[in-house]
């Protein structure tokens, strides 16, 4: 797959550009350590909170989707403000000195609602998305001509951050620089119009768990270096870390480093919330990830790994931006046969990578420079262990070799500050080469001094941090030794008015820095579990200082909240005969929610009706996912909609049929071209059918398979049926191993009961292009996956014998076979239903009438909603998340202070739905639920987080 970038525009490439060897930021060699997080998924007043964990987490970059449905929910009207002001959001990231990558679409996925797309476009005629569709292209430029001047304006030659951009997301065709077709060259014209002048690409580069694989990344024909714009870190389908996370990604990262990567970008380094309706059929509100920064800000013990990653390529990049494959010339530097040696070598020093793949531990003799430095190195399972060789610190001091684990770099003015993480099995080992006389002051005693040389050797204190320095002709050299616990807690950062940057150690987690003067302030913070923080110490260029810290006093804590009584509101009103529904949008045939621009997950239908005797009715209708059916306002039968139909009793006479409808969420889209409107319906949609008696709607089973050699013209080419080459096939099997192949698929459909004058065989989805046979003759093609299609036999005699179905499938790419089970339908005419009316959405949560006490025992048929109060306790010095657990309801959304939190049930376990800090309020807040069931409240409680807790603190210190 292409994975170029095109140029940077001329007047752009003092600021950012790349060569085959690496990037270029502001002139300067620069390792891209990128953060996927989503503006969309974060309320606007933690954006600055999250973005600075990721900036504290050794990440110079993070890169963004632009969701269309979020940025123009409704046609014409478009929000740039609040929560969603892109433009406040990336001046954010310039003002934290972060770099952006942005990714403009149209199209999205990122298991969003709809993939990003506007719900409104599935109501235009004719309009087929990620094609050279006018209707469809239309509506693109004018969304373009919103968005794009607010990305550009923050390009970095404009003062902003942004470094890159993506046109497009994972298509079919167009990665990198591939321009397909028209519809990619509208993409790029339109953008290079608007100003788009850094560099871009199409789709992606690089999507995958493990994007570096186990060979090389250097490419001779690549113009530019390797980048991952997608590195995904965990999955979306869980939450929280599991003990393997860490390692597992650190390695996957670390062989992106070793292996001549210019950078990455992990999906997600945040993943947030799926606030209001925005998820879509995979999650609920959480979209936690798994990822380092968790969905409440917590960090997981992946953020420390990505941490250590991120600052080494950083403080290197001047080696892995500008390098060769150097692996040959240390193939030898370590004898053991299971380890492997990679190097990457530029004309400031060279990076010597151990890789131990192995489960267990090596023990590795390590043999370095002419003068045979020897140490034992032991690595850990799975671990990449870099060494440094012959980098130039400045003009006065080399590092000649590092024999231990360099943590990072920064340089301090004259003072260059190592990082050393090291262990009871590897202790410190560093040899440097001077050009002057050497002169050890701190730690004296372990170093070693020489003619031309000066080494240093020291054992590692457990959980804490030892200086070691030494200046030559004016230069000095601080080695900071210390455990990974000790590492994990040291952090690099800059104080505003200074280039110079400064250290601290031994906070957990450090939050804003300021300097007034001789005064300096901070604030810390530790898990809300572990241990205080012990000594914490603060590294400025000449000097190093103990910093004192505030504690508040209390620590007790709450971990739940008391709820004051519940009160209910009836939802199901729309159901009563005698609601009136005289504004309701109206239609001859029921239209798929979305289609009145209503944007929730709920829709009320509404018709009246006339039955000619009592007895058991079939009703079939189109569309999806939940409905539940009143008759005359009392509730008759849930059902899913997809089914196709639904069978209940009804008495003779003239009726109101209301249907409440509800999905989970739209499907995301992903690879798909094409029409949208009538993919993933949801509610009700197409012609209603009554017959009585039924169910008429069957499965069809005993498919099989034979494999063709090539797709020919396939007319009355069908083999012969033989059970020695027809397999068994199950509907979702991939027939094709992920590759492009061809085949037959068979089946026979038996005589029906009830002599019915036509046979409807509905296909969900059949991946990817299918020619489909009724008894050997050809009667219809179809392109394309996740697009249903029904072939209609109505021809008396064919009826009146079993029928035999042949497909022809053709897969060009992945899985490839039935995707979903194939239906037969024989209502045949039934009585139609129609002068339909709908109202889409759940009603008003913050209407303050129809509200009741809510009675003990009480049950209900149909959707309600449920209010009640609460005040959050308060704990000085700790930084609690709250949850709203949903424990004994069914589907539906929780408004917290008028904030929706999203859809329940979670998906990823009963983790509880986030509350946003800063959505709370001191004294009286207030809680609401839409019940899809009904279902009563009385288990639903908020409850303390405490694994995602903190405890915060003052930091002071007099310099």
């Amino acid at each position: 797959m292409n994975d170029h970038i095109f140029p940077t525009h001329e007047v752009v490439k003092p600021f950012i550009n790349f060569d085959s060897k690496g990037f270029l930021i502001n002139g300067k060699r620069t390792f891209i350590a990128s953060a996927g997080l989503e503006y969309a998924r974060i309320p606007r007043q933690l954006w600055y909170d999250r973005l600075l964990r990721l900036k504290r987490g050794g990440f110079n970059c993070v890169e963004v989707y632009t969701m269309w449905n979020f940025h123009e929910p409704l046609e014409g009207k478009f929000n740039f403000s609040g929560d969603h002001d892109l433009n406040a959001f990336l001046t954010i990231v310039k003002d934290l000195n972060m770099y952006a990558i942005v990714r403009v679409g149209p199209y999205y996925c990122a298991e969003w609602d709809l993939g990003g797309y506007p719900l409104w476009l599935k109501f235009k005629p004719g309009l087929r998305v990620r094609e050279d569709n006018e209707e469809f292209e239309k509506y693109v430029d004018r969304f373009f001509d919103k968005l794009l001047p607010i990305v550009f304006n923050q390009q970095i030659n404009k003062g902003g951050p942004v470094i890159m951009v993506q046109l497009e997301n994972e298509h079919n065709n167009g990665w990198g620089t591939i321009v397909p077709d028209n519809y990619f060259k509208h993409l790029q014209s339109k953008a290079l119009s608007l100003g788009l002048q850094v560099p871009y690409f199409f789709s992606g580069l690089h999507h995958a768990s493990d994007p570096a694989g186990d060979g090389t990344l250097d490419d001779p024909k690549r113009p530019n270096p390797w980048f991952s714009t997608e590195f995904w870190s965990v999955w979306y389908s869980q939450y929280g870390a599991k003990l393997t996370d860490s390692a597992v990604y650190a390695r996957r990262t670390w062989k992106i480093i070793a292996h001549g990567g210019g950078g990455y970008n992990y999906y997600m380094a945040h993943g947030g919330s799926n606030f209001g309706y925005t998820n879509n059929d995979e999650d609920a509100a959480s979209y936690d990830y798994g990822s380092a920064v968790g969905q409440a800000g917590d960090l997981r013990p992946i953020y420390y790994g990505f941490k250590h990653a991120a600052l080494f390529a950083r403080s290197f990049q001047d080696v892995l931006e500008n390098c060769t494959d150097a692996t040959a010339a240390y193939k030898d530097i370590a004898v053991d046969s299971n380890l492997r040696v990679t190097a990457r070598s530029a004309d400031i020093g060279d990076l010597v990578f151990l890789d131990n793949p192995t489960k267990k531990a090596i023990k590795a003799r390590v043999k370095a420079g002419n003068d045979i430095l020897v140490t034992d190195i032991t690595i850990a399972p799975d671990e990449i262990y870099p060494l440094v060789h012959n980098y130039t610190i400045n003009n006065v001091i080399t590092l000649n070799w590092a024999l231990t684990q360099v943590y990072g770099m920064v340089k301090q003015g004259n003072t260059t500050t190592i990082f050393v993480e090291a262990s009871k099995e590897n202790m410190a080992l560093l040899y440097f080469k001077v050009n002057g006389m050497p002169t050890a002051a701190q730690g004296a005693k372990s170093f070693k001094i020489t003619d031309g040389s000066i080494s240093l050797a020291a054992a590692v204190q457990a959980g804490s941090l030892t200086e070691y320095t030494f200046e030559v002709s004016g230069q000095r050299v601080r080695i900071l030794v210390g455990d990974a616990s000790t590492m994990d807690k040291t952090w690099v950062t800059e104080v505003q008015g200074s280039a110079i940057p400064v250290i601290v150690s031994g906070t957990s987690y450090l939050a804003d820095l300021s300097l007034q003067k001789t005064q300096l302030s901070a604030k810390g913070e530790y898990p809300l579990m572990a241990k205080k923080d012990g000594s914490i110490h603060l590294y400025l260029e000449n000097k190093s200082t103990v910093l004192t810290y505030v504690y508040q006093l209390s620590n007790k804590f709450a971990s739940t909240i008391t709820l004051s009584p519940w009160q209910n509101k009836n939802a199901s009103v729309y159901a009563a005969p005698a609601y009136d529904d005289s504004n309701w949008f109206s239609s001859a045939d029921p239209q798929q929610m979305g289609a009145d621009d209503n944007l929730t997950a709920d829709a009320w239908y509404r018709t009246t009706l006339n039955v000619p005797s009592s007895g058991k009715y079939t009703m079939q209708v189109d569309g999806g996912d939940r409905a539940t059916a009143f008759i005359d306002g009392k509730k008759a039968t849930q059902w899913k909609v997809r089914d196709g139909e639904v069978t209940f009793d009804m008495e003779k006479g003239k009726h109101t049929l209301a249907v409440f409808t509800a999905h989970e969420g739209r499907d995301k889209l992903a690879a798909y071209v094409g029409a949208i409107t009538y993919v993933d319906k949801k509610g009700l949609s197409g012609q209603v059918q009554l017959k009585k008696g039924g169910p008429f709607i069957s499965t069809t089973t005993n498919w099989y398979f034979t494999k063709a050699e090539k797709a020919v013209d396939v007319k009355n080419n069908i083999p012969v049926f033989d059970t020695t080459t027809w397999k068994k096939y199950k509907i979702g099997d991939d027939v094709f191993n992920k590759q492009e192949g061809f085949g037959w698929f068979q089946t026979i459909i038996p005589v029906q009961e009830g002599n019915p004058s036509k046979l409807m065989i509905n296909f969900r989805s059949v991946d990817e292009d299918a020619t489909v046979f009724i008894n050997g003759k050809q009667v219809a093609q179809h392109k394309g996956w996740n697009s249903p299609f029904a072939v209609e036999v109505n021809d008396a005699t064919t009826l009146q014998k079993s029928i035999v179905v042949t497909l022809f499938i053709e897969n060009y790419s992945n899985e490839g076979g039935i995707d979903q089970p194939v239906k037969i339908n024989s209502i045949g005419d039934g009585i139609v239903l129609n002068n339909w009316k709908m109202f889409g959405g759940p009603g008003n949560p913050d209407a303050a009438d129809g509200w009741n006490k809510l009675a003990p025992k009480t049950s209900f048929a149909g959707p309600q909603f449920f209010r009640s109060q609460f005040t959050v306790p308060q704990s000085p010095g700790k930084h609690l998340i709250w949850r709203v657990h949903t424990d004994g309801l069914s589907y539906g959304s929780v408004w917290v202070n008028g904030h929706n939190l999203g859809r329940y049930p979670e998906k990823v376990g009963n983790i509880g739905m986030y509350i946003p800090e800063c959505w709370l309020k001191t004294g009286i807040n207030h809680v609401v639920i839409y019940d899809e069931n009904g279902n009563r409240p009385d288990k639903v409680g908020i409850r303390s987080e405490k694994g995602a807790g903190r405890v915060t603190y003052t930091l002071q210190g007099k310099l």
